[in-house]
Parts: C-alpha cells; sequence; structure tokens
C-alpha cells in the first residue's frame, strides 16, 4: 500500500506545473505572414513567455528563396525612387524580418498548391515523411500542436507520425474541402488519434464537427497588446486620417476591389491617407488606385509590414478588409488593439470577431459600392470611428495572448495527462533484482472454451520454453489461472489474470482477486481492476479479427492503461502490432508482449526478457527495459493448429 502510493504522489509531481516541449505545425511556409502563420507567431511567442519550448514546423521554400531576394532588391529600387519623387516614407520589407519565435525547423520537399482559401504546401514525396519523421524522433516534445491538420498537408502528415499527444487547432470553415468529401472516411480514421480539438470560432466548430464529430474547444486568436495599442494623442484631430486597406487573403481580388471602390468616391470627399497591408506586388500599383480626381484629397503613404507595422496601425484610424476571413483574426486584432475602426466582411467567423456598429462595420458582400459607402460614412463621422476604435481595443484586450495562451495551456495540459511518466517509478524499480527472467502475459487454459491446453500442459510447456513468469489470461474467468497458481512448481510465478469481453472490446485485467463480470463498459471495467490493485493490459489493441477497442477509448483513458500489447504471434499483418507500438509510445505506456496460446504450440512464440518482478508495480518497472524475444512461427499455423484441437475436442466430446 506505502509503495502504492508513493506511485500516485510521484505521478501527480510529474503531471503537475510541467514547462512543456511543444512543437507547433503549420501547413504554410512561413513566408506567409498572415493567417494562421500570424497566430502561429503570436502563441508561439506568448507560450514562451510562460517558460515553454517551442518549436515551429514548416514547410521550407528554398525554391523560392532566390526569387524572393530578386523581389526585394526590385522593390527597394523601386522605393528609393520614388520617396525621392513624392517625399513619402514607404517601408521595404527585409531578409532579417524572417527571424521567428522559438526555434524553426523547415522540412523540405513539398510543394505549393492554392487550397483553404490560401497556399498551402503539399507533403506528399516520401522525403517530406522521412524528415519529418526523423525531426520527431530527435526532438521528443511533449505536445504536438498542428494547425489546419487537413491532408495531405505537413500538419496531417504530422498527426500520422505523432509520437505524443496531439491537439490541433481548425481555422478554416470552408465547406468545399476536399478532404470533407473525398477523404473523409481516411481523415476521420486520423482524427481519432487527437487528445485535443480546438476552434478559432464558433462558426469553425459548427461545420468542421458536422463533418467529423467530436469534441471541440473553442479558442479564439489572440494580440499582443503590448506591442499593438492606440497612440497617446488619440483625443486629437488629424487633418488627413490614415486608412490601411489590407490584402492579406486575396492581393489580387482586393486590388481590383480598391480601384472599384475609389472611382466611386465623391470629388468632396474629406482628405485621408491611404496605406496598404500585405501583397507586396500591389506597391508598384499603389498611386495607380487612386483616381487622378482624388489625387490632391487622397495620398498613398506606401506599403506597411513587419517591424513597421505596429506603428502604422498606431496612427492610423480604419482598417478596410473586404476579404478577410477566420484564419486572418489574429491581424485583425492587431488593427482592432490600436484602436482602428474596422471595416470587414460579415460573414462566418468574422461576425464573431467584430460586431456590427459596436467595433465596425460588416459588409453584406464585398461589392464596391458597399466599401465606399462604409468608408464615406467613417470619414464623415469622425466621432463614429472613434467610437468604434475606443469598442475595439476594448474588445482586443478581452482576446489578449495572455488569455488565449492560457486556455491553450490548459488543453495542453489536459492532453498531456493521458500519458504516463517513466519518472513516477524510479523510486519503485527493482534494483535489488538484477537477474533477468523470460516471461508471457497473455495465455490461455482449457477453462476458455476455445482453448485445448490444459494448466499443467500450459506449465510444463512454460519449463521447456524457459518461461519462469506466467499470465493466465482465460475468457472472462479467473478459475484457470486459480487452478494453474495452485500446481505451479516452485520459482514459476503466476499472474492470475483475465480477458474480459466488454461492450467496447476485450480488455486484460492483471493481479486480479475476484472474476470481473463481461459485457460492462470499458471505463467500468477498468475501474474494477484498478478497484483490485490490478494492471489495466490491452491486448492486440488494432487486430480486426478481434473485437478491440476503438483509438478514441484508448486514447481518452490512456493515464489508466498500464500495458500495451505490442507484439502478438497470433497477429495475420505486422502492421497491427507496429500500430501498438506508436501507440503506447504516444502515450508513454509500457509495451507488453504475450503468445496468446490457444495451442501447445504457441507456447513460447513471444516471450519477454525482463529484470525479475514480483508484484504490479515492479513489472511496471521492469517493462521499461525489456525486449521481445520472438518465434518464427508462422500466425497461419498456430490458427491452424488451434482450429484442429479444437475440432477434434468437439468430436471427443461428442463421443
Amino acid at each position: 500500500m506505502l509503495r502504492l502510493l508513493l506511485f500516485v504522489t510521484l505521478l501527480i509531481v510529474a503531471t503537475s506545473n510541467e514547462q512543456l516541449k511543444i512543437g507547433m505545425v503549420t501547413p504554410y511556409a512561413m513566408t506567409s505572414r498572415w493567417g494562421v502563420n500570424r497566430h502561429v507567431r503570436g502563441l508561439a511567442k506568448a507560450l514562451e513567455e510562460r517558460g515553454h519550448e517551442v518549436s515551429i514546423i514548416a514547410p521550407a521554400e528554398e525554391r523560392n528563396t532566390a526569387r524572393t531576394a530578386r523581389q526585394r532588391a526590385r522593390l527597394a529600387r523601386r522605393v528609393a525612387r520614388d520617396s525621392a519623387r513624392t517625399g513619402a516614407s514607404m517601408y521595404v520589407p527585409s531578409a532579417e524580418e524572417d527571424n521567428e519565435p522559438g526555434r524553426l525547423f523547415k522540412i523540405s520537399g513539398t510543394f505549393r498548391l492554392p487550397y483553404s482559401e490560401s497556399i498551402a504546401n503539399l507533403a506528399l514525396p516520401k522525403d517530406v515523411t522521412d524528415h519529418l519523421n526523423e525531426l520527431l524522433a530527435r526532438e521528443d516534445f511533449d505536445i504536438l500542436h498542428l494547425h489546419e491538420p487537413y491532408p495531405p498537408n505537413l500538419s496531417f502528415t504530422a498527426l500520422r507520425l505523432a509520437r505524443c499527444p496531439v491537439v490541433a487547432t481548425f481555422h478554416t470553415a470552408g465547406e468545399r474541402f476536399l478532404s470533407f468529401q473525398l477523404l473523409r472516411p481516411v481523415v476521420e480514421r486520423f482524427f481519432s488519434r487527437l487528445d485535443g480539438r480546438i476552434c478559432t470560432s464558433q462558426n469553425t466548430r459548427r461545420i468542421v464537427s458536422g463533418h467529423f464529430p467530436g469534441g471541440y474547444q473553442v479558442i479564439g486568436s489572440g494580440v499582443d497588446t503590448g506591442l499593438f495599442r492606440p497612440r497617446e494623442d488619440n483625443g486629437a484631430a488629424m487633418p488627413a486620417p490614415l486608412v490601411m486597406y489590407a490584402a492579406w487573403g486575396e492581393p489580387r481580388k482586393a486590388l481590383a476591389l480598391l480601384f472599384r471602390s475609389m472611382r466611386l468616391l465623391p470629388d468632396d470627399l474629406p482628405p485621408f491617407q491611404l496605406a496598404m497591408v500585405a501583397g507586396e506586388p500591389l506597391l508598384r500599383s499603389g498611386r495607380m488606385s487612386i483616381p487622378r480626381r482624388l489625387r490632391d484629397r487622397v495620398t498613398f503613404t506606401g506599403y506597411a509590414s513587419g517591424k513597421e507595422l505596429p506603428g502604422f496601425y498606431g496612427r492610423s484610424e480604419i482598417l478596410c478588409a473586404p476579404y478577410a476571413t477566420p484564419a486572418q483574426a489574429t491581424a485583425a486584432l492587431e488593427a482592432m488593439a490600436a484602436a482602428n475602426a474596422m471595416i470587414l466582411p460579415g460573414q462566418g467567423g468574422i461576425r464573431e470577431l467584430v460586431r456590427e456598429g459596436s467595433e465596425g462595420i460588416l459588409l453584406d458582400h464585398p461589392y464596391s459600392y458597399n466599401l465606399a459607402a462604409s468608408l464615406i460614412d467613417l470619414l464623415d463621422d469622425r466621432s463614429l470611428r472613434l467610437s468604434l476604435g475606443h469598442s475595439a481595443v476594448s474588445r482586443a484586450r478581452d482576446l489578449s495572448w495572455d488569455g488565449i495562451s492560457a486556455q491553450v495551456e490548459d488543453a495542453y495540459s489536459k492532453a498531456y495527462r493521458r500519458r504516463r511518466h517513466p519518472a513516477a517509478h524510479k523510486a519503485i524499480e527493482a534494483t535489488d533484482r538484477c537477474d533477468t527472467i523470460l516471461a508471457d502475459l497473455h495465455t490461455h487454459t482449457s477453462h476458455s472454451p476455445d482453448c485445448a491446453v490444459r494448466p499443467e500442459q500450459l506449465l510444463e510447456a512454460c519449463e521447456e520454453c524457459g518461461i519462469e513468469a506466467v499470465a493466465i489470461t482465460d475468457h472472462n474467468t479467473i478459475s484457470g489461472a486459480l487452478e494453474t497458481a495452485a500446481i505451479a512448481p516452485e520459482g514459476m510465478h503466476v499472474i492470475v489474470g483475465e480477458e474480459i469481453k466488454t461492450v467496447s472490446g476485450e480488455i486484460i485485467g492483471l493481479y486480479l482477486k475476484e472474476e470481473i463480470p463481461k459485457g460492462l463498459t470499458a471505463e467500468e471495467t477498468i475501474a474494477r481492476i484498478k478497484q483490485q490493485g490490478g494492471l489495466v493490459y490491452i491486448p492486440h489493441p488494432f487486430d480486426p479479427l478481434h473485437m478491440t477497442p476503438t483509438y478514441e477509448m484508448l486514447a481518452r483513458n490512456a493515464a489508466d492503461i498500464d500495458i500495451i500489447e505490442v507484439y502478438n504471434p497470433r497477429i495475420t499483418f505486422t502492421s497491427f502490432n507496429e500500430k501498438a507500438r506508436r501507440l503506447a509510445r504516444k502515450y508513454g505506456i509500457p509495451g507488453g508482449a504475450g503468445s496468446d496460446c490457444h495451442v501447445v504450440e504457441g507456447v513460447g512464440t513471444a516471450m519477454l526478457s525482463l529484470n525479475r518482478f514480483n508484484g504490479p508495480l515492479e513489472l511496471l518497472a521492469s517493462l521499461r527495459r525489456a525486449d521481445i524475444i520472438r518465434s518464427n512461427k508462422s500466425p497461419l499455423y498456430l490458427h491452424s493448429m488451434k482450429l484442429l484441437k479444437n475440432s477434434r475436442s468437439s468430436v471427443e466430446s461428442k463421443i
């Protein structure tokens, strides 16, 4: 009892107040500085400030490096020429802005494709899988946080290869995703591996949960209110207020809409300044977007990005983003935190971020006349735009990264608590027993309806194989285990077990004192095993020939599962054993092995070489360093022998 209390205490200490090593995966190359990546950067920085170690994993774009350098050089020459002619201060993004919070790992070999309202990097080639798998194995993250994990992008590939608990954030809610339609069965199977699901808006949750049912937590985007804040002289009137025009996701469409809207503005429009956000190619066309008749009333001040963006937002009073999507919520919040009145599309999750008449004006549709009319209303009524800006600041403060990161951290903790921690076993390791023995943790006797092996035959076969510890796990009974323990020779450690048929699948209890009835739920069965001080052992978890628990059930109860059978010689396809190994590795659960013998010939086909143990806690500690010994007997041979002997026994009983 004292050892059990010590184990529980150490486990609680190991899982509380833990600083986590987090791997954050985005499907978009970090050259994309808006949308989902804006959210990833802000969240990574906030989590680092809370003491966690954060790494960002993103697709690499080596093929675009030279082209990007040439574009920056051409842009710098144009800016210098235009600045000398007009005297306006224009911003040129520099290569130094590629610095990211935390560590950045770039996965090469992906290729770009328009996808999900943006340009995603698809992770199809085998090189990508190998590179990512090697990275995940080397870094050994505590939590993997995936953003937009839809196939076949990098986040989905990371979900397939994950070695730790996984949390996913869904930003967009498009109803026409390829994965929602053609690949839905595949996606559903892999989504069952998620340990936490986050949506950035209720609208996203409604649509995604409709296609892939599950428990989703709504945690919106955040903003750094220390970096983005209103200017100190906010009450002073500006002769020509600054209007920011954002082209985050649709540069070409946004520019065309701006051209049309500018033509609709009246000649007596109040003077204002115009600056653009995102879309570097727009800079050259910025002055062309202003009709000649308005060029004495509208001043184009250039392109805003990177390090100068907080200063631009601090000076501006209005942000127009007619093609903003929920994925760009972080970028919109930055303008709101700087007291900008918002003009955004009134669609989907954007309506949850900006409320009509409270923080801004919502467009029914990004038609040019709607945008022009909204802009005129705000320019004519200074008190209206100041009122909207003041409400926007309050809204942004409620959504600062401090609060958002705390909610995400709580989601991490819930997922991380599913994982068992080897450190909790250090105090109970059997250091005084250094000799190794052979053990079989999954056997049957004639007390199982489909087994013809008598207890004395099983013990003789174990002695021939050199097995010194054996678990008797008959179906829905412990009578065979008790009989075997009663006749076992000295030195043979017999574990009383039972393979229990629950409504969710088969679960083995080891070190039982009382029989557990079949037909209970998995959770009830696990609770009864724990009440007896026993161990929960999951046999052949992915074998379709057996009734096995679902992945969701195993993940949900991972913290209460003591052993997962990672090798069973009777499984026809070795890939099922490999899936079991990945599951055990992901949640830090010790791996077990057993022959699952139903005939004498099966004894010894799977054994564990481990330190001698005497009780459940010592067994768990020994399993951490155990080796699996396999035989070369074919699963088909073992199944055939079982059918033959069961048929012979049936005939003899009738005679």
